[in-house]
């Protein structure tokens, strides 16, 4: 039986976030991203499987996937989940090498492999380009795109839960949290900051970080040399 958020004294026989997972609790589902970034220098760089700055699309088109190992990786699948044209969340599996997906997406979250031409992972490294960008990377042997960074779908309230962050290195490091609306003229803004001396942090917002529809979030970090970091954010979707 599903539980209605609205009311006092809801009864939950699974910790909150155990029952959003199984559809318990109405007009919520859950979400977790993850990110690393092999090379991270001393200005902000998005944690994701590519280099710099993440450069999203600005026109909805279809996706198509390729492999730095061609031999070994074509004719494998992968699943790839976003957002179409009126950011309403699409999924569809494409084939690695093959044809170009029948929906156009305008944001790509999440790549994963489903089957492997060659083992139980892919060989090379796996590019999904979208309006001739690349939105996701899977890297050699993955199996999954390591991004943290998400885009709120339409008629859906995110809320921020919790973040992560860490480093290979006794290094300093900066890394914030950001947000952009397609309503406020692209403008990013920083709605969570931590700095930190080669010490892996986790925090969770008691009072968690409200993000619109139609929002792209993704965490960037830097340090004072060039370092590996791992990032990661866990946020509720309400519907409304």
């Amino acid at each position: 039986m599903s539980i209605n958020i609205q009311n006092q004294t809801p009864r939950l026989v699974f910790p909150f976030g155990v029952s959003v997972q199984r559809g318990l609790v109405e007009d919520f589902t859950a979400v977790g991203q993850y990110g690393y970034n092999s090379a991270v220098s001393t200005t902000f760089a998005t944690i994701w499987g590519g280099t710099g700055l993440y450069v999203y699309p600005t026109t909805a088109t279809t996706a198509v996937a390729t492999s730095s190992n061609t031999a070994s990786d074509d004719g494998g699948t992968v699943l790839i989940t976003g957002l179409n044209a009126s950011f309403n969340q699409i999924s569809e599996t494409i084939t690695i090498g093959g044809s170009a997906s029948t929906n156009s997406f305008i944001r790509v979250f999440s790549a994963r492999m489903l089957t492997a031409n060659t083992g139980d992972a892919n060989v090379g490294n796996i590019t999904i380009t979208v309006d001739s960008k690349t939105v996701a990377y899977i890297t050699a042997t993955y199996g999954s795109n390591l991004s943290a960074i998400y885009t709120v779908p339409a008629n859906k309230r995110a809320y921020i839960i919790s973040a992560s962050i860490g480093m290979s290195k006794q290094k300093e490091v900066e890394a914030k949290i950001l947000s952009k609306t397609i309503n406020n003229g692209n403008v990013w803004n920083t709605v969570g900051y931590q700095t930190t001396f080669a010490v892996p942090i986790f925090r969770e917002f008691p009072i968690p970080i409200v993000v619109e529809e139609k929002s792209d979030i993704e965490i960037r970090a830097k340090a004072d040399a060039t370092s590996a970091i791992s990032a990661s954010f866990s946020l509720l979707l309400e519907d409304y």
